[in-house]
């Protein structure tokens, strides 16, 4: 929770302080742009038979976006004697703020909090060998799971060309609550990661297309101020 409130209280400063450089700046809230995101790190997970797909969508309010992302996981994990699959749906939503409004490519770089919600089920299933051939099959599963957490993330999206980019966001997940279970304690968690962690850092690796509505004017760069002696 420090590293949290770290993270929010240097972000308030920045704002605060941008604020001040631009308060005479119009504030433009109209949506001038929508940019559609796949996650490459996820896709990459297909190579070992596992699925993990995820999106985001973002929309612009004056130097600000309010993104959406959604998501669709199917792990598999075994071992020796056992088999555990984990397979489920989650989705995050808050606001971000982009500290390079005057990137003249549409670069950005950019801080966020969201909320994430997670449901999935898991099972596991092993193999217990013992005396004289009493051997015994034993599978747990839990069904209708969900869990919810809170995230802190700072991203770079940058311009390839034209309507194409290419960019990363480092997430700092904490807060999470999960549905009570019986005899299975989940292992995954679908969008968050180990569950018997109470905090995880994630990383996504996006490629993005930008829909432009409209023109934008581009924000002039903030001039330092020198104060005279």
């Amino acid at each position: 929770m420090r590293i949290l409130k770290y993270i929010i209280s240097c972000v308030l400063l920045l704002s605060a302080l941008s604020g001040l450089a631009q308060e005479k700046r119009v504030r433009d809230w109209k949506p001038s742009e929508l940019f559609l995101s796949a996650d490459v790190v996820g896709m990459a997970r297909l190579v070992s038979g596992d699925v993990q797909t995820e999106f985001q969508a973002k929309v612009d309010f004056d130097h600000f976006y309010m993104a959406v992302d959604w998501g669709r996981s199917n792990l598999n994990s075994d071992g020796e004697n056992f088999d555990y699959q984990s397979s489920g749906n989650f989705f995050r939503v808050g606001p971000q703020v982009n500290f390079t409004p005057y990137s003249k490519i549409r670069s950005s770089i950019y801080f966020g909090l969201m909320y994430a919600h997670s449901s999935f089920t898991d099972e596991i299933n092993y193999f217990v060998v013992g005396d004289d051939w009493d051997n015994v099959d034993l599978s747990y599963e839990n069904k209708g799971m969900s869990a919810n957490w809170m995230e802190a993330m700072m991203g770079l999206n940058v311009r390839i060309v034209g309507p194409l980019f290419l960019g990363y966001t480092v997430r700092f997940k904490l807060a999470k609550w999960m549905s009570d279970y019986e005899v299975l304690q989940p292992y995954e968690i679908p969008g968050y990661g180990q569950a018997d962690k109470s905090s995880v850092f994630g990383f996504n690796y996006y490629i993005t297309y930008r829909f432009g509505f409209r023109k934008k004017p581009i924000e002039t760069k903030p001039k330092r101020v020198h104060l005279k002696e």
